[in-house]
């Protein structure tokens, strides 16, 4: 069955809590890939935050056998191969709607769909995996846009969320979608039917805000 982890970042590393997590989940550990934001530009950036993530999971004991950076220094064909066999997949966080035109462009979108392995969205990554993904000003994007995403999630999300800086646009937009709001070092995991929450997360709907787990 099919695992998905949403979040935002995790400037701290993966605290004893989430550790736990991913040890729990992620079994198999043959193949990693990390699924850039960017593919044809910036390659020295995105090889820097490929090792960060890799950094992430190595500090507490994750080691992969095969890791590789899936963006355009690779052929379509062998993306989806790599994407299509690996155990986890990490999609990167940068700009939203450019990361899931590459998504389309390079034909990941059924494969991550019908993936039955642990997929992991950071930030402009999580959003992509919701059903309905949405692109707030305040969460940095240039304007406001919102599109179907990938479908993996049947809610929104907003990752970076600051409870004391909650914007009229998000508010508006609750009145339409489910949303989550994702703070720094928290997740949401979806195993079928089971949603578990870690960390500092809010439910934001019909213009009001809960938090549902610290």
């Amino acid at each position: 069955m099919s695992i998905y982890i949403l979040t935002s970042w995790f400037p701290n590393g993966f605290n004893n809590e989430i550790a736990q997590l991913m040890k729990k989940f992620i079994k198999r550990r043959t193949k990693f890939a990390f699924i850039a934001s960017e593919f044809e530009k910036n390659h020295e950036k995105t090889d820097q935050y490929f090792e960060e993530v890799l950094g992430l999971f190595q500090n507490i004991g994750i080691d992969f056998e095969k890791s590789y950076v899936v963006d355009g220094r690779m052929e379509k064909e062998v993306a989806k191969d790599i994407v299509r066999s690996a155990d986890v997949v990490w999609l990167a966080g940068g700009d939203t709607p450019t990361e899931y035109q590459y998504l389309l462009k390079y034909e990941l979108i059924d494969i991550l769909r019908e993936h039955s392995g642990v997929i992991i969205g950071m930030s402009a990554g999580s959003i992509n995996l919701t059903k309905m993904a949405i692109c707030t000003l305040a969460c940095g994007h240039d304007k406001q846009e919102m599109y179907e995403g990938i479908g993996c999630v049947g809610f929104s999300v907003e990752p970076h969320f600051n409870v004391n800086k909650v914007s009229k646009e998000l508010l508006e937009l609750s009145k339409q979608y489910i949303i989550y709001g994702l703070c720094d070092e928290s997740l949401i995991l979806c195993e079928g039917k089971t949603i578990i929450f870690l960390g500092e997360v809010y439910q934001i709907i019909d213009g009001t805000v809960k938090q549902i787990s610290v």
